[in-house]
């Protein structure tokens, strides 16, 4: 067990509800029933519409509020977290957005509590003269036919997919007679028939508003396959999987008909149609569920692109750091003897909404169809840029000499730049400025064009700069990389490489070339405190030795002073007195470079 923690809401209240008002307050276009949970649309005339309303539990927000809006839901009802609604809240929300004669298609997740409370309401309203559809949404394949006889297959992200179909289908036949109640609950059922879904996740979840709670999560290096939403645990993965391996035996599942207790959609994997959804279970970031996605697409068994990638938060369980993939074949719904057909379910897919829990953009019809024939990379203007060059000459050997014996000691001394950097600011610089370090040496080893013009020093500044643009992040790598390009410009100009030349290129690139980009000079506590005096002292005296004095010195000087700039800025200054005073991370690091090169000269 793990103690874990969430906010504290007043006593007694009923977050559930507050956090329906919140969603309301932001969403002008749809009201509130307080009293019963319900969320509905009162713009959408039912009386020309078929009405389509669902809920369920709280806890898979923007699942089931969130969805309602313009071809979308037209009422959704929340119960508690993880409980179902009782039938006389799902009887105010059908009484609130049905007509009669139009009909009502419900939408239910197939669990237990759903099922029931949905189907008892279905019956009573049927009974009052309501004309009303059940669609109950199955499209989870880990639980297999005979682990779950009785209860069947769980609704998971598909729910969505299944709400924007039929909700957008109701709204594009509107006061159309040639598509019935029967037939668009026919099609909310073939879709759910060609869904397939399978979660996977890092651990559980934790609910809000009961303080501190203890919940089983999961070991330090394990994760779960075929999760619930509801933290029904999984098959336990231990230790954790590399990510494409991990997405590769997801896909199997998902796709192959070797597991005949788990095989519940049939894949013709060289020509079928389909669509791909990625959704975020609640805790992963939006960084991470693209890099997955970008798996995905990779490790894709079809011989054809998906017709649609829609990728967001569609079906959470509060904060669980999963997601999931689903698979829509759209080639059997063609295949069924349905009014509607796979073009028809793309449309609505596409259909806009104001919905503010529907986040994939609409794009034209055609879009998807020129990016389905081929990656839509472009391949960047700058690949064919040349090389600045000079007529400067330097001894090549020399140069490769003191520029790795640089890089190789700012590589030792990185352990101890990552140090400093993890007690007064991100822990980052060091990699920084390693990653920066390592690009160089790989192109000194295997790049023959850099080493080619080692004897121009324009050239090989000029390439350095690009390899520090792309290799290394952040502050440091913009600041570097500013003064590189600076330094290149001032150097263009020179008719020879001596150390007077040398000390003017670069006081020229400091002072009016990243002096003009950054406010930090020296007293600020930042890698200018070891530049500016090494650059100032050699521009001054042009011996070598003495800026190289004056650099440690500056670097030395960090300890005691205030961060003014920098992450260091936002750091306790008792923290950067701890250990007897800690440097910037910067100045040491840039130190390191200053005395490697300078110690075989």
């Amino acid at each position: 067990m793990t103690l874990t923690k969430s906010w504290k809401y007043d006593e007694g209240e009923d977050i559930v509800l507050t956090q329906l008002q919140g969603l309301v307050a932001a969403n002008p276009y749809v009201r509130l029933i307080p009293s019963e949970k319900v969320v509905f649309n009162p713009h959408s005339d039912t009386k020309e519409k078929i009405a389509v309303v669902s809920g369920g539990g709280a806890g898979h927000e923007p699942l089931h509020g969130g969805f309602v809006g313009e071809n979308l839901l037209d009422a959704a009802v929340s119960g508690h977290i993880f409980a179902s609604p009782s039938t006389k809240q799902i009887m105010a929300a059908i009484k609130t957005k049905s007509d009669k004669k139009k009909g009502t298609i419900i939408v239910v997740k197939n669990y237990t509590g759903d099922v029931l409370h949905f189907g008892l309401v279905a019956e009573r309203a049927k009974s009052e003269g309501y004309n009303v559809e059940l669609v109950a949404v199955s499209d989870d394949v880990a639980v297999g036919r005979q682990q779950n006889r009785m209860v069947g297959r769980r609704g998971l992200a598909g729910t969505a997919i299944v709400h924007k179909v039929l909700g957008a289908a109701t709204a594009a036949t509107a006061g159309n007679t040639k598509a019935t109640l029967k037939e668009v609950s026919e099609l909310g059922v073939t879709v759910n028939e060609n869904l397939a879904t399978l979660a996977a996740s890092l651990d559980r979840t934790s609910v809000p508003g009961k303080g501190e709670q203890e919940i089983e999560f999961n070991a330090v290096d394990e994760a779960e396959l075929g999760l619930g939403i509801h933290n029904e645990p999984g098959t336990k993965l231990k230790p954790i999987p590399g990510l494409s391996d991990l997405i590769k035996d997801m896909l199997y599942k998902l796709t192959s008909p070797e597991d005949k207790d788990r095989h519940y959609v049939d894949f013709d994997l060289e020509s079928d149609d389909y669509v791909l959804v990625i959704n975020n279970i609640g805790g992963t970031s939006s960084f991470e569920l693209y890099a997955i996605t970008e798996h995905v697409i990779k490790l894709l068994p079809f011989k054809k692109a998906p017709k649609r990638v829609l990728v967001s938060d569609f079906v959470t369980s509060f904060n669980s750091p999963g997601f999931s993939i689903s698979l829509l074949n759209l080639s059997n719904i063609d295949k069924k003897n349905v009014h509607f057909k796979s073009s028809d379910v793309l449309d609505f897919l596409d259909a806009p909404t104001n919905a503010p829990g529907w986040k994939p953009k609409t794009y034209a019809a055609k879009y998807w169809d020129e990016g389905s024939k081929k990656r839509c990379d472009v391949e960047s203007p700058m690949k064919n840029e040349s090389v600045v060059t000079s007529d400067l000459k330097i001894d090549p050997k020399t140069f490769e000499s003191q520029l790795t014996n640089a890089l190789n000691n700012l590589l030792k001394e990185e352990p101890k730049v990552t140090h400093y950097d993890t007690l007064v600011g991100d822990g980052d610089c060091g990699e920084t400025l390693a990653a920066g370090a390592n690009s160089i040496l790989k192109a000194l080893k295997d790049d023959s064009e850099f080493k080619k013009h080692l004897s121009d020093p324009v050239a090989t500044l000029y390439t350095i700069t690009e390899l520090v643009e792309d290799s290394m992040g952040g502050t440091s790598g913009g600041l570097y990389s500013i003064f590189l390009t600076a330094l290149v410009q001032n150097l263009k100009s020179a008719k020879e490489v001596d150390t007077k030349t040398m000390g003017d290129a670069l006081y020229q690139a400091l002072h009016n070339g990243l002096f003009k980009y950054t406010k930090a000079r020296v007293g600020g506590r930042t890698m200018v405190d070891t530049l500016q005096p090494f650059i100032d002292t050699l521009h001054e005296t042009g011996d070598l030795q003495t800026a190289v004095d004056a650099a440690k010195n500056g670097c030395e000087k960090t300890k005691e002073l205030d961060a003014t700039f920098g992450r260091s800025s936002y750091v306790n200054k008792s923290d950067l007195e701890a250990e007897g005073g800690i440097p910037d991370p910067g100045a040491v690091g840039l130190l390191a470079l200053i005395e490697g090169y300078v110690s075989s000269v």
